[in-house]
């Protein structure tokens, strides 16, 4: 694998160390597992492996290294067994029904404040703690006692059931990722099973919700949606949400199943069905500041199709300085192409850069005088449609650069590319834009053919191969690409030109979250041409945007739910008392109607005379919306896209639509 990796120079002399914090993080980050002696003892006997591999190497002059797997079996394998014995003792903590919701007590939720416990019965005292939250987490979402405990009850013995039936194939799945993520975040390993559903998932063909699903913390938790796929649709699944049941409606007498600690594989065919069927996944929220929150969204199973993922368009019309301004909006969910239809020579296959090519000549003939590319939660797809992409506004000319692991470099672009678009044009990314989004925005960028806005983009700047092995698949980054002008995207990503407000911190996610990230770096840079673009006019348009951003009542209602998110980031502790939990809900609710009625209030709107109403209002006005496929009236960062873009119309009367001389 350190032959074929990408970062073949990895300095291996603590790999195994190294490899153990990695496990350990991974297996009990919570620090509620492991004594701080068993963690010490077993980081001992990794570190000797060590040392014993670094000596081999040096005598016996080999740059191999060699994998405690003995160590590493036995730690999962005691991992597995805590595992049973926490359960076993919550379970009968539980069934005591003796817990005293008055009393005053806390659980630390700050990671850098939980400290590893020198005693069994110090773990017991935080396994009875993370109980006792547990059923008083379940009663605050509307429950008795009885009823919380009856669920808690069946939550814990699902899991022990789960736990019986791990085999040696999980083990050591655990055991291939932990090496795999030790080169970088993006290489891993697929069981035959694993490999079987990474298929399904790059066909398509799968009849399901269309959502990437992964475990943290039990909790079977929302990774991404896939665009044009039955949960992207109901516009109320989002990454990071949390599922706690699976109801399925076309099924009598069906009863929720809570899913909490079960096997992301059994979740995953829980979810799937027939097409046309319905499921209801009980989610928590993403960011809530509360596990008792909940949410309900009932999904209708397809099969995801192309053409669900395809470009969609909108044209809107503002007024600016006594004049009509039309402004076309592409929202671009993924690039796609019909690989099948492609390699089998059919002129009519479907793909992102023909679909825009032919929105942008639509537009050409209605007179649109900009195009705004919406790239928001695209996380990328095929590179050679971002490369097709960027030849529509910039004609001939290279797009990328790719660095493979053996150094060769060598820049992609289409030299028979024809601009498509010559008036201008803005690219709008955020945080979940990554890899083929980002060629894109940063192509733009380098030529200067526009200007990007939004948030930071993730930051992946890597490429993966998939080879297969005697049992199952690994996926190694085998290349980077970087921009024309040599910089790479690894890590970094692309920096907007105007940076948009946004509800929470953007860092806690993307490829710099990761600690086996590869670093940034760069290269020689290609010749290429710029277009001509004013430099001043991105100070102007920085100035007036700040300016909206502090009159615009929908702005500010971002930036006020960015500061409370600031305030409660770094809560370091939950209470256990009942009262003071429902008074956090209380405040949370009141907090929440305040802000929407003072944004309302601005806008001449009618205000809501309760947090129900208001609720009532946005469930049955998200059913209406999503009919709609580009709302500009609710999506406040849009609306202001298209304002910036006004602005750099208005601003540029008489802008050079071709390359500089």
């Amino acid at each position: 694998m350190t032959e074929d990796h990408f970062f073949n120079d990895k300095d291996l002399s603590a790999v195994n160390a190294e490899m153990f914090d990695s496990l350990l993080d991974r297996l009990d980050a919570d620090r509620i597992y492991f004594t701080e002696h068993e963690t010490v003892t077993f980081k001992r006997k990794f570190s000797k492996f060590d040392d014993l591999s670094s000596y081999q190497r040096k005598y016996a002059k080999s740059p191999l290294c060699s994998i405690d797997l003995e160590s590493k079996f036995k730690f999962i394998n005691l991992y597995f067994n805590r595992l049973i014995e926490v359960t076993n003792y919550q379970l009968k903590e539980v069934a005591k029904k003796n817990f005293d919701f008055t009393y005053d007590e806390k659980i630390i939720i700050d990671d850098k404040k939980k400290q590893w416990k020198r005693s069994k019965y110090e773990l017991k005292k935080s396994w009875r703690k993370l109980s006792k939250n547990d059923v008083l987490t379940s009663m605050l979402a509307d429950k008795s006692l009885e009823q919380a405990t009856e669920t808690i009850e069946k939550r814990y013995k699902n899991r022990l059931k789960r736990i019986s039936q791990r085999n040696q194939e999980d083990i050591f799945s655990i055991s291939m990722n932990n090496l795999t993520a030790f080169f970088d975040p993006h290489s891993s390993y697929f069981s035959p099973k694993s490999a079987e559903d990474f298929q399904m998932k790059m066909s398509l063909k799968l009849e399901g919700i269309g959502a990437l699903l992964t475990t943290e913390d039990d909790y079977p938790t929302i990774v991404s949606v896939v665009p044009g796929g039955p949960a992207e649709k109901t516009k109320k699944i989002h990454p990071d949400d949390k599922i706690v049941k699976i109801s399925q409606i076309n099924k009598k007498n069906a009863q929720p199943v809570d899913v909490v600690g079960w096997r992301i594989d059994e979740v995953v065919q829980l979810i799937r069905g027939k097409a046309g069927t319905k499921v209801q996944l009980e989610i928590i929220p993403a960011k809530t500041e509360d596990f008792s929150e909940r949410k309900f969204v009932t999904i209708v199973r397809e099969e995801v199709k192309l053409e669900e993922q395809a470009a969609k368009s909108k044209i809107i019309e503002i007024q600016r300085n006594f004049q009509t301004i039309k402004i076309g909006i592409i929202n671009l969910p993924t690039f796609y192409i019909d690989f099948n239809a492609w390699q089998n020579r059919d002129p009519d296959f479907r793909s992102s850069s023909k679909d825009v090519e032919e929105l942008l000549n639509n537009f050409n003939k209605q007179g649109v005088d900009a195009v705004l590319i919406d790239l928001r939660g695209n996380s990328g797809g095929s590179l050679y449609e971002a490369n097709k992409l960027t030849g529509l506004f910039v004609s001939s000319g290279a797009t990328l650069q790719v660095k493979g692991s053996n150094g060769s470099i060598r820049s992609w672009g289409d030299p028979r590319a024809i601009q498509i678009w010559k008036k201008p044009v803005a690219v709008m990314v955020d945080r979940y834009s990554a890899s083929a989004s980002e060629i894109f925005a940063g192509a733009i960028q380098d030529y200067k053919r526009g200007i990007i806005i939004g948030q930071k983009t993730f930051g992946k700047g890597t490429v993966q191969t998939l080879d297969n092995l005697s049992s199952g698949q690994i996926k190694i980054t085998e290349s980077k690409f970087y921009r024309i002008t040599g910089s790479g995207m690894q890590n970094k990503g692309i920096h907007p030109d105007i940076i948009l407000p946004s509800t929470w911190d953007i860092e806690e996610i993307g490829e710099s979250s990761y600690d086996t990230a590869l670093p940034w770096d760069q290269i020689k840079p290609v010749r290429f041409q710029k277009f001509f673009m004013d430099s001043s006019i991105i100070s102007e348009l920085k100035n007036l945007h700040l300016t909206r951003v502090k009159e615009n009542p929908n702005l500010q209602y971002i930036l006020n739910i960015r500061e409370r998110y600031e305030l409660k980031k770094n809560k370091n502790e939950i209470s256990l008392n009942i009262d003071s939990r429902k008074h956090e809900r209380e405040e949370r609710q009141i907090w929440a109607l305040n802000l929407e009625n003072k944004r309302r209030a601005s806008l001449d709107l009618e205000i809501f005379n309760s947090y129900e109403a208001m609720e009532n209002f946005k469930e049955l006005k998200e059913t209406e919306d999503k009919k709609l496929e580009i709302n500009i009236d609710d999506d406040y960062l849009l609306d202001e896209g298209v304002q910036i873009l006004s602005d750099y119309l208005i601003l540029n009367q008489n802008i050079l639509l071709s390359k500089a001389a």
